[in-house]
Order: C-alpha cells, then sequence, then structure tokens
C-alpha cells in the first residue's frame, strides 16, 4: 500500500549503453567517465581520489543507508546472474557457461515483496548528461518513481568536470531523499558526497569503476560485476573458436577505469582456460571515439595479421568499424563487445564483423534503484537487490537478438515485476 508522497533526487552523468559520441575533447570525456559504462577519470586519478576519500570522506551512516552491495566478492568467481530462474550455469565450463547466458533472463533474481507502505513522500532528483541516452535513462527512472508516487527533479549535469560538480552542489543546496548517479568518478565530487553522508542521504551509483563505500550507499554495475563481463568475454572466445587459436586484442581507452577491469577479467578467464592464447592491449584516446577509431584499429590489425579476435570496449566505440575491417581486407576478424545501440544490434544481425555483446540494462538498474529506495524506507531486506551476482545478464548474438531499431530489454517484463513486488499496478 502507497502512503504518503515521496520526492527523489536522482544523479545520472553516463551510463551503460550511452556514448558520448559527439565530445572530442579528451579533458571533457576523461572526467566525465564511460559514458557506456562508466568508467570515471583516468585509472590513475580514480586510484588517488579513492585513497584520498577513504581518508577524508565521513563514515557511512547508518540512517544514510549502509554500503549493502558485496563490494569485496570476487564476481568472476561466481555465476553471473542470469536471471533465468533456474539452475545458474556452470562458470568452469566455458561453452555451457554461454549457452546458459544467451537464454534471455525472465527473472529480476529478486523475489521478496514489499509488505510494508511505501512512503510517498520523498524527492528525487536526476543529474542528467547531456546526451540523448541520459535522458532515456531518466524517462526510465522517472516511470520507476512515478509508479510508487515519487516525485524526480532531473538536474543538468552536462559533460564537463565543471558542470558535474556544479550539478553535485545543486543535488547537496536541494537536500533530496536520495540520490542516484552514474559513470563518473567520485574525484569529481568528492566534497558534495561527503556533506551528502552528512545529512544522511542515500547515494546511488550505477555503471561505475568506484566500489559502494565511503558515501556510496549502494552500487550497480561495478567492479567486481565488469570483471564477469571480462570472464564471459573470453568464456565466449573460447567457446567459438573451435580450433583455431585464439590471438585476441582488447581496445580500451584509459580514461574509462572499467573497461580496464573488463580487459583485466578477460585475460585472467582466457589465460585458465587456454594456455596457447594470446591478449595484447590496444589503448586509444577518448578524443578518437566518434572519430579516428576506426583507422587506429584497423592499422593495428594491418600490422598484427595473426590477430583474429577484437574486444572493443563497449557497443558505441563501434559505428564505422566493420566498413573499415571490410575496405582494409579484414573483414574475417571477430569483434565482440558490450552494451546495446541500433547500429551495433545490425551490425551483429547482419554479420558486420561484430558477432556478440553482453552486459546489463541500465534502464532495468533504474528500477532496481527505485526498489532499493523502497526496501530501505520499508525496513525491508536489500540483500537480493544488491547482490554482486544479482544483475540480469544476457549474452546475445545474431541467433536471439530481438530487435536493430530500438531500445530493448534483457528481461522483458521487468517493469510488470517490479511492480508486482511493490504491490502497485
Amino acid at each position: 500500500m502507497l502512503t504518503r508522497r515521496v520526492r527523489v533526487l536522482i544523479a545520472t552523468v553516463a551510463t551503460l549503453g550511452i556514448v558520448v559520441a559527439g565530445c572530442s575533447s579528451t579533458d571533457d570525456a576523461a572526467t566525465t567517465g564511460s559514458p557506456s559504462a562508466g568508467g570515471g577519470s583516468s585509472a590513475a586519478e580514480s586510484s588517488a581520489a579513492e585513497s584520498s576519500a577513504a581518508e577524508s570522506s565521513p563514515a557511512e551512516s547508518s540512517a544514510a543507508g549502509a554500503p549493502t552491495a558485496a563490494s569485496g566478492t570476487d564476481a568472476a568467481a561466481s555465476s553471473a546472474g542470469s536471471g533465468s530462474g533456474s539452475a545458474a550455469p556452470d562458470a568452469s565450463d566455458p561453452a555451457a557457461y554461454i549457452a546458459k547466458l544467451m537464454e534471455r533472463p525472465t527473472a529480476l533474481n529478486i523475489t521478496e515483496p514489499i509488505t510494508g507502505d511505501i512512503p510517498k513522500d520523498k524527492t528525487i532528483a536526476y543529474l542528467q548528461c547531456g546526451v540523448p541516452a541520459c535522458v532515456e535513462n531518466g524517462d526510465a527512472l522517472e516511470s520507476a518513481a512515478t509508479a510508487v508516487g515519487w516525485k524526480v527533479t532531473r538536474i543538468d549535469a552536462g559533460l564537463t568536470a565543471e558542470s558535474i560538480k556544479s550539478a553535485w552542489g545543486q543535488a547537496v543546496e536541494q537536500s533530496p531523499d536520495a540520490v542516484v548517479t552514474s559513470g563518473v568518478s567520485r574525484a569529481l565530487f568528492e566534497p558534495e558526497l561527503a556533506k551528502l553522508a552528512e545529512k544522511k542521504i542515500p547515494v546511488i551509483n550505477l555503471t561505475s569503476a568506484d566500489d559502494p563505500t565511503n558515501g556510496i550507499t549502494v552500487g550497480y554495475g561495478y567492479g567486481p560485476q565488469w570483471t564477469t563481463q571480462g570472464k564471459i568475454l573470453a568464456d565466449y572466445l573460447v567457446a567459438n573458436a573451435g580450433d583455431q587459436k585464439i590471438n585476441a586484442v582488447a581496445v580500451t581507452v584509459s580514461a574509462y577505469a572499467n573497461i580496464g577491469m573488463i580487459a583485466d577479467g578477460l585475460k585472467t578467464e582466457l589465460t585458465a582456460q587456454c594456455a596457447d592464447c594470446a591478449l595484447d592491449t590496444l589503448d586509444v584516446p577518448v578524443s578518437s571515439i566518434g572519430s579516428d577509431l576506426p583507422s587506429r584499429i584497423t592499422s593495428y590489425l594491418a600490422a598484427h595479421p595473426d590477430v583474429n579476435w577484437v574486444y572493443v570496449g563497449f557497443a558505441d566505440m563501434l559505428p564505422g568499424v566493420p566498413a573499415a575491417l571490410k575496405s582494409a581486407g579484414l573483414g574475417e576478424v571477430k569483434i565482440v563487445t558490450i552494451d546495446q545501440s541500433p547500429t551495433v544490434d545490425s551490425y551483429i544481425k547482419n554479420g558486420q564483423s561484430v558477432v556478440m555483446s553482453a552486459g546489463f540494462d541500465v534502464h532495468e538498474m533504474m528500477w532496481r534503484a527505485v526498489d532499493y529506495l523502497a526496501r530501505t524506507w520499508t525496513g525491508a531486506s536489500t540483500e537480493q537487490n544488491t547482490a554482486v551476482d544479482g544483475l540480469p545478464v544476457w549474452v546475445f548474438t545474431k541467433d536471439n537478438i530481438p530487435s536493430t531499431t530500438e531500445y530493448f530489454p534483457y528481461v522483458a517484463d521487468f517493469e510488470a515485476q517490479y511492480k508486482k513486488l511493490w504491490g502497485v499496478s
């Protein structure tokens, strides 16, 4: 049952499945984090910032919500959250593991309904980045909040370090009931994060390299979950290489720390499964995305003719790459990635170099964030909601991709499932 009116403040700066394709400035993009998977600033800057945060940030108060995601869990050692409702896939058998993950997930991995009255008098502000995908993810958040009677106020976070910090300052001034952020290194808003913690305001962080600690209450799509993505990619290669030796390269962007985490997970699993397999790294500047990245990849492959598999950081790094490879006579090289976009979905469906993608559904994460807050404010358990292997994961190829023209949810009826858990229609 719903009681009073709820206001919620949500800060989303970049989300899984987004790329700031129009941002060619290295400085700007390096501060916004991976627009697709939320990498934050450069790995070195992020590490230094987190060390500083550990010294300066106040301890997380119970009123703000203690960090509940299992940040210390090695997700790569556990099975991915397939959400199928059946037995977990055998993570030790690459072929069986991938076959299971190719089944479209049907469950949220949250089964406990909320029995208490969800309060309605809450405020949510949404820090919205400057690309269309951020608007779409904000729409998903607003739909979830509306379902339980909450209000969402959007704050323009832009794409620069200055605009992001300003947006966080506005969030502090507004004193919302909760804050949700995505894709940006905490180094850009550490003082504001500390102020929110002092006010006992929970902060939910989506698709970032930062662990949920020291002011970040809960995280979806963070460290160990990126490692699992790397394992999935490696197992796909092993399961589909046949008798061919795997010579792979990971195309990373040092500005996006989470992409490096995926590449590390890929290397670890590939080494464990295939002693003769090889993996190199091609690190590219963030300014190459949307500009000369296809030629950079083509030049590397031309100089390394033995490479037959390529992991490219995230989907929105790929436009133009298949055409460039075909023109260079490299069309037989196979590409894997994470996330979805209509362009890349078309590449997969039409057999244009890209053969597989995996990842998380950020629209579902937005609803999961609302579910977490509803459980927190009714005293319900958040254990299932924040399980490190609980996010529905889907591996899609040309054989099972449902659309090439628009966004598609991983769990087809996830909205209806959340509403049922909340006792709303």
